[in-house]
């Protein structure tokens, strides 16, 4: 093995996209808004552009190069999130031997070309409220492919809804969650949200940038045949086990889920269990709340889904009675493993071809997660045992 691989920081999957960095003055409650693992509050935020063998889901192990933090280097990078209109100042290191630099797609936000060994800090003021993809956007796209690349999540300062100028019917839509009969329960809350970043790679030119090969961004974009394709840095059952990817609840608390693609394939993401609702797309809020199961993200592709938590139609049984009642009686089916068969536990999966047939994609070993209800709408949560992602955290 090339003597410089084993220099290099080693990311398992369980390192994968464990932190969310808060950015602004206000950042503290903005991490936890958003559910996630925030670093500590500082003066100054700080992005370390690096590289690390990656662990795939079949074991093996890609370089990559990497936004980290003093924690370590991340795959994907920390998701950053600011409230809209505030300042923000972001130290941005390159340990590495070549230029690089970071960048807002969609924005004027951008560092330029940062030299081996250099610092340069990036002061912008949050962007109106969405999701939006930061990246290196030097000899592109070979660095984004090569890892370099996160998500900005920036919330308004006021309101109910994400965004800072919502549509009328997306407005309506965030009034009504909790507070009509087709959504009873809760309205959404800002902690209730989930990143899902889809990524792809083709180990040929990780190889290549691994043993210090020039690569050529026309040839890369040209000719990529992914062969891993990861959800959050991961794969298969680890995706689909993290809970930093699961949105999990009870029956009517509704979920916020930022969908961002740094891949070279478009994916077809479908839900089961429950329809979500599209409510911003390539950083435009819906005209129109649609509600679909299947929504098409292409490469550089935003999308940001509602998932309302409504008690899927399908179950058996009354359908006044509570699920808990339910899961024990028409859902009590063990096998003879010990397994239960009918957990509320309801996939998320790709149905492009690509995700399902390139080596390494195959379903369920590749685009694949889940989402969960936890409990009933009367606000009982089910006992530990019924389902099986509440049991590993």
């Amino acid at each position: 093995m090339d003597p410089r691989i084993d220099r290099r920081r080693f990311v398992t999957c369980a390192l994968a996209g464990a932190m969310t960095m808060a950015l602004g003055l206000q950042g503290g409650r903005v991490a936890r808004m958003l559910g996630a693992q925030a670093s500590a509050a500082a003066a100054t935020h700080r992005l370390i552009i690096g590289e690390a063998m990656a662990e795939m889901v079949d074991l093996r192990p890609v370089y990559v190069r990497t936004f980290g933090t003093a924690e370590g280097p991340t795959l994907p990078g920390p998701v950053l999130t600011a409230i809209a209109g505030d300042a923000v100042a972001l130290e941005v290191t390159n340990t590495l031997d070549q230029p690089h630099g970071f960048a807002v797609a969609g924005t004027s936000i951008r560092s330029g070309p940062i030299p081996p060994g250099a610092t340069r800090t990036v002061e912008f003021t949050a962007p109106a409220a969405g999701t939006y993809i930061y990246l290196d956007p030097v000899d592109a796209p070979v660095n984004r492919l090569l890892g370099l690349c996160g998500v900005l999540a920036v919330l308004p300062s006021s309101g109910n809804t994400p965004y800072t100028a919502p549509t009328p019917a997306v407005r309506r839509l965030f009034d009504d969650l909790g507070g009509t009969a087709h959504f009873p329960g809760e309205p959404w809350r800002p902690e209730r949200t989930r990143v899902w970043h889809i990524h792809t790679i083709d180990p040929r030119w990780h190889d290549i940038a691994a043993r210090g090969g020039a690569l050529d961004p026309a040839r890369v974009a040209a000719d990529n045949l992914p062969q891993y394709f990861l959800l959050n840095g991961q794969s298969g059952y680890f995706a689909s086990h993290d809970p930093r990817s699961v949105p999990a609840g009870r029956v009517g608390q509704p979920h916020l889920i930022r969908i961002v693609n740094t891949g070279v394939t478009a994916n077809s993401l479908h839900i089961h269990g429950n329809h979500v609702y599209v409510t911003a797309e390539r950083g435009v809020v819906a005209r129109d709340a649609l509600m679909i199961d299947s929504w098409r993200v292409g490469p550089l592709d935003t999308v940001d889904w509602v998932l309302p938590f409504r008690r899927p139609p399908d179950i058996p049984g009354p359908p006044d009675a509570p699920l808990r009642e339910v899961l024990a009686q028409e859902l009590a089916y063990v096998d003879r493993y010990g397994v239960r068969q009918s957990p509320l536990i309801y996939p998320m999966h790709c149905h492009a071809e690509p995700s399902q047939t390139a080596a390494g994609g195959n379903y369920p070993g590749g685009l694949v997660t889940h989402w969960e209800i936890t409990g009933d709408l009367d606000g009982v949560d089910f006992p530990p045992s019924t389902t099986t992602t509440r049991t590993r955290r």
